[in-house]
């Protein structure tokens, strides 16, 4: 998703109000930006670039820039969070108050032509073209006054290329149509006359974007997260800022999803409400967030099943149980108003599926049959305990104008698997002329098992599977069996460190096999 779309100051809008944007958080991290320009400043032994907060031309902050007399050029960097097509920047400029020396500014646009989202300098179909050099006593600013530095008053050349004309900002879009936008420097140079040239920067707008060096504005939007767990808390951060000269109302308003529950929120939201609230008189460059906490709803299910079952005909079952679910998107919206002017974004998240435990059973045939069960399913567990017994006899299947004769052999399958322990069961009976049939399983995250006893004229597939090994049996005959499988999931502490383990334990027939650490 990007940036989640962010909403910021914008002509669209006819005047610049506001930019907003919402990020989805597990748990508290950095805020997101306001706009599409992100803005970088380092320093080095010889230059200084950083934010002051202390005489500021839009809010409460701005970059100072500063460069001594071993020193040559600072900078400060703009990016773009998506490339803009040059021939769409209608607005470039930015406001200075020159400090000390008579410095000189430049403007340098990295381009990307082959649509690559990044400026390569070894591509030649990529571009960078820079402004010529002016000092502030030649753009005619005074020292310690705000003047706004008109991006298309300035001359420009095409780096690497003296054989490319010069000309104005207008000029090269026309010439390099296509091309777009992917960073921005504004480089200030020394002046060797004075120890030390410096300069205050601030309210950079390129086209409709603007930033203006505010704490809120600092942080690379990355999106929200791809996922969150069931019934876990998540998030929300709404960021709002005002990028006008004059005070604005605001009013934030959050639409939940319907999976989610409202928790609490910092700050708190208007009285008598949970999604509302109402930022009045928001100073210019002033910005600030709203914390607003949600927990999904856990998947819950609780089910109790018995029955029984007795007759002579054909019989045909089939049953499901199962604690898995499955993965979810929710979306949470927020909507902006500032008088007449409506902002809105949205962000999504899947909700991570449940891995549980499955139980699959039925049975196929003619003749006498008799089944009796006991079912329980949780939301993290599966209990059952069934018996059958069928015989192989002729039966008659009546029809409106015909019959049908039946003798078809007997059939039986039950079929239990832990999938969060990497465990399974599987006991399969086939042509069976009869088959008396009973077992118990538990699925849980703990204790698992599987116990059967069976007594069978025909064929049988058995099959246990773990995460350490497997057994596998094929029987064809008259068999009488009995059979356990249990495993238990400890978790044991060994010389103060915790060791998580599975102990397992199978019993077919009179043979066993034991064993630890099956897993």
């Amino acid at each position: 998703m990007g940036k989640l779309n962010k909403l910021l100051i914008s002509g669209r809008f006819h005047f610049c109000i506001l930019a907003v944007l919402i990020l989805l958080q597990i748990s508290s991290s950095p805020a997101a930006g306001l706009t599409d320009l992100d803005w970088r400043m380092s320093s080095s032994k010889y230059a200084r670039a950083q934010v002051n907060n202390e005489t500021a031309f839009h809010g409460a902050n701005c970059a100072d820039l500063s460069v001594d007399k071993k020193g040559t050029t600072v900078r400060a960097r703009i990016y773009m969070d998506e490339p803009m097509p040059l021939e769409k920047i209608d607005a470039l400029s930015l406001w200075v108050n020159p400090g000390s020396g008579d410095g000189k500014v430049e403007i340098e646009f990295y381009l990307d032509g082959d649509m690559s989202g990044r400026y390569e300098s070894k591509d030649p179909q990529d571009a960078r073209i820079r402004s010529i050099k002016r000092s502030w006593s030649e753009l005619g600013f005074s020292p310690g006054q705000w003047s706004e530095l008109d991006g298309f008053t300035l001359e420009y050349e095409k780096y690497g290329d003296k054989k490319f004309p010069r000309g104005s900002l207008n000029d090269f879009k026309g010439w390099l149509e296509g091309q777009r936008v992917v960073r921005i420097y504004i480089t200030l140079y020394k002046d060797s006359k004075v120890p030390v040239t410096s300069a205050l920067i601030d309210y950079i707008r390129v086209g409709d974007q603007i930033t203006s060096f505010e704490p809120l504005e600092e942080e690379k939007v990355k999106g929200g997260p791809k996922s969150a767990a069931a019934g876990s808390k998540i998030t929300y951060t709404i960021t709002y800022g005002n990028n006008e000269f004059q005070p604005v109302n605001l009013v934030v308003y959050e639409n939940y999803d319907p999976k989610t529950v409202f928790i609490e929120s910092n700050p708190a939201p208007d009285p008598g409400t949970n999604n509302r609230w109402t930022i009045p008189s928001l100073a210019p460059g002033e910005h600030g967030q709203i914390k607003v906490v949600v927990k999904t709803r856990k998947p819950a299910a609780k089910a109790d099943i018995s029955g029984v079952v007795l007759g002579v005909g054909y019989t045909s079952t089939h049953g499901m149980l199962s604690t898995d679910y499955e993965s979810y998107i929710i979306t949470n919206k927020v909507r902006i108003l500032a008088g007449n002017t409506s902002f809105s974004a949205s962000v999504n998240t899947a909700i991570k599926p449940v891995i549980g435990s499955t139980l699959d059973y039925g049975e196929h045939g003619s003749g006498s049959y008799r089944a009796e069960e006991d079912l329980k399913l949780r939301s993290s567990s599966i209990s059952a305990g069934r018996s059958l017994t069928a015989i192989q006899a002729p039966c008659t299947l009546l029809l409106p104008r015909r019959s049908i004769s039946l003798e078809e052999s007997w059939s039986a399958a039950v079929r239990a698997q832990n999938n969060y322990r990497e465990l399974g069961w599987r006991d399969r009976y086939h042509e069976a002329g009869s088959i008396n049939l009973s077992y118990r399983t538990s699925l849980g995250k703990t204790i698992s098992y599987l116990q059967t006893s069976a007594q069978f004229n025909g064929t049988a597939d058995r099959r246990a599977v773990w995460a350490g090994g497997f057994i596998d049996q094929r029987l064809a005959g008259n068999y009488s069996l009995e059979g356990e499988a249990r495993w238990r999931y400890s978790s044991k502490r060994i010389s103060g460190q915790s060791l998580d383990e599975l102990d397992c334990g199978i019993e077919i027939g009179e043979e066993a096999l034991e064993g630890d650490g099956c897993l």
